[in-house]
């Protein structure tokens, strides 16, 4: 759990909504509705995302009392991807074809009967697959309205921020270091003295450029 010990990276969020004065009695009942369910692949699924218990991967019985620390919430996005190995589709493919083939004494199949074949190779083989499992944390301040969520890529930042807002719904957007400074400029009153800062090189042998907004560089 790297959020109580080590090093994190990830991104930063602020709740743009204001919470539900019900939010607490509502928060068991949507956290179950959006827990991590296994994939299922009688139903053609390949992937399964939802909460768990950021201290246990494998429960996803979620209570207050496991999630609700003081004014903080701690959760754990769990993600389970399937893949079939295409060499071992495509040998296992052409065998059954063969086996069914020489059962039907028949040269060759219709296009609808390797159909039906492939639909059940490809079923057989993800029962026997394990799925590859990642699991990444989020801590949300309630009183702050601060969520970090703990990883950085792109496509699954876009999957939280959508699990988010349709679980608790609340909107939340990324704080990016110009808007977490723009915020803080504004409740200080330093508003245009942000705009009117100059970059500062961090080598002392770097030029800087000065470029006044709406004029262009030569």
């Amino acid at each position: 759990m790297p959020l109580t010990h080590g090093t994190v990276s990830g991104r930063i969020y602020r709740v743009t909504d204001t919470l539900p004065n019900a939010f607490k009695e509502q928060f068991e009942r949507n956290l179950a509705r959006h827990a991590f369910k296994p994939i299922d692949p009688e139903r053609g699924q390949l992937e399964a995302i939802g909460w768990v218990n950021i201290r246990q991967m494998l429960d996803s019985r979620l209570t207050l009392n496991k999630v609700l620390f003081g004014n903080l919430i701690l959760v754990g996005l769990r993600i389970d991807k399937l893949t079939i190995n295409q060499k071992l589709f495509r040998a296992t493919l052409m065998q059954e074809i063969g086996r069914v083939m020489k059962e039907k004494d028949k040269r060759n199949l219709s296009k609808e009967e390797r159909l039906v074949i492939e639909d059940k190779v490809r079923l057989e083989l993800i029962k026997r697959t394990q799925p590859n499992t990642a699991v990444h944390e989020m801590a949300w301040h309630l009183e702050e309205g601060v969520v970090f969520f703990g990883t950085t890529g792109e496509r699954m930042n876009m999957a939280f921020s959508d699990l988010f807002t349709e679980t608790f719904q609340v909107g939340i957007e990324p704080q990016y270091p110009y808007l977490r400074a723009q915020r803080w400029a504004e409740k200080q009153g330093l508003g245009q003295d942000l705009l009117e800062l100059l970059p500062s090189p961090f080598s002392p042998d770097a030029p800087v450029e000065v470029v006044e907004i709406g004029s262009e560089a030569e």
